[in-house]
This record gives structure tokens, C-alpha cells and sequence, in this order.
């Protein structure tokens, strides 16, 4: 178990990685290629994802760190559109405010994971983000014709990337507009105490680290609590050794 569980970070880690070389490549070597590099990070967030629930081997720290992987590939591809078109601003003001949407949802007690439309929105925006990379360097793909190229080039010319980006600037506004929606319609679970009878933690060892494992790298305990609103006090609990 401990090897898939790796396996399954180390692809979470192709994300940060690419994060780290995307604006690199994009100076060095153009749009084309930073395309080639996000087609392979995205598929990684499936794929861990998959393989994850296939073996039984998610953990909190994988979703947390998945989660932080596609925050920050999401920035810096972000950044990287801004480089290509002005227009990327309004995606990324969105893409902030639903960061400060879901800070204020879990300072709040609630459930910070993705709904339906936040999970639709990814593969939006990886879409749209592909596309826009690969039309900022059209000339090097070879297997368009001349035609296409001077049609998008000529034609679209400066709304070609406004164009690309409606789709991510609409599922951007509507997962924006679900997730304020949320915090007034879910019920908001009150903390618990380390008195609480509902809150079942494993007992604690004097070791740190066994301890950091049973909370943080434990599937079992994982698929017990994932779904808990009041995850946050949980885990503080646990770390001030509390319960």
C-alpha cells in the first residue's frame, strides 16, 4: 500500500513540477510546447485521482496536496495566459474570488470540496487553456493547414483568445456564483469539542510521526472522515494532541 500510495503522490508532483517550468518553457520554447506540458499535467490529475480510489489509497494528505498541485498549476497557467492576452484577467479575478469564497466556507465550517460544477469547471478550463497555448503558436503546428492558420490569424486576429476564453470566463462565473450559494444554503455543523462522543480519532502515540500517519496518511481513517464538516477542528484537535 505504501508504494501506491507514492505512486499516486509522485503524479500529484508532475503538477508542481510543471508548475515550476511553465513559464520557462513558454520564453524558451513558445506556446506550442507549454500546450504539450499542460495536456500531460492535467491528464496526471485524473489519473491520480483514478487511481487513488482504485487501490483504496486516498488520504488527506493527497487531496490536500492534490488540491494545493492544482491551485498552483491553475496560477501559473494564469499567469502564463496573461502573458499571451489581457484578457486572461477576468478568469483570474474569478479564480480569486472563488478561493476567498471557499477560505470564508471553511473559517465557516463547511465542506470545502468541489461540487459538480467545480469539478466541471477543471476540464473547462483545461481545455480552453490547452487551446489557447497551442493558437499562441500556430505556426509551429505543422499538420494545420495554411488556410486554418491564416483564418485564425487574419480573421479571429485579436478576439481569437476572447473568443477561447468564454467558456472558462462562464463556468468560472456560475462555480463562483454555487459556492456562495452553498454557504447560505448548508446547514453549518457547530465544532466539536474533544469531548465529543461522535468524533472517533485513533489514540495518540508519543511519536509525532505515528501520529501525523494516522491522520494524514490513512485511507481508513480517510473514507471515515472525508465528508465531515467539521474536519478543520478535527485535525486541530489531533495536532494539539487533544483528543
Amino acid at each position: 500500500m505504501k508504494i501506491k500510495i507514492l505512486i499516486v503522490n509522485l503524479l500529484t508532483l508532475i503538477r508542481v513540477i510543471g508548475t515550476i517550468i511553465l513559464v520557462p518553457i513558454y520564453n524558451i520554447y513558445g506556446g506550442f510546447y507549454v500546450g504539450i506540458v499542460a495536456i500531460i499535467c492535467y491528464l496526471t490529475d485524473s489519473i491520480d485521482g483514478i487511481l487513488a480510489r482504485l487501490w483504496n489509497v486516498s488520504t488527506f494528505f493527497g487531496a490536500l496536496f492534490d488540491g494545493v498541485a492544482d491551485k498552483l498549476f491553475t496560477i501559473m497557467c494564469f499567469i502564463v495566459l496573461y502573458l499571451i492576452t489581457p484578457y486572461s484577467i477576468i478568469p483570474i479575478i474569478f479564480e480569486l474570488l472563488i478561493v476567498l469564497v471557499q477560505f470564508c466556507k471553511f473559517k465557516n465550517n463547511l465542506n470545502i470540496q468541489s461540487n459538480i460544477i467545480g469539478k466541471f469547471k477543471v476540464w473547462v478550463l483545461a481545455l480552453s487553456v490547452v487551446l489557447i497555448f497551442f493558437v499562441s503558436d500556430i505556426n509551429s503546428i505543422s499538420f494545420l493547414s495554411l488556410e486554418f492558420k491564416e483564418f485564425v490569424l487574419t480573421k479571429l486576429a485579436s478576439n481569437t483568445f476572447l473568443i477561447l476564453l468564454i467558456p472558462v470566463i462562464v463556468i468560472e462565473s456560475l462555480t463562483l456564483l454555487s459556492y456562495i450559494l452553498e454557504i447560505f444554503t448548508i446547514e453549518k455543523i457547530p465544532m466539536l469539542n474533544h469531548e465529543s462522543k461522535e468524533l472517533e480519532v485513533p489514540k495518540l502515540k508519543k511519536n509525532k510521526w505515528e501520529n501525523f500517519k494516522m491522520v494524514w496518511l490513512n485511507p481508513e481513517y480517510y473514507e471515515k472522515h472525508k465528508n465531515d464538516s467539521y474536519l478543520r477542528k478535527l485535525i486541530k484537535l489531533k495536532d494539539n494532541n487533544k483528543c
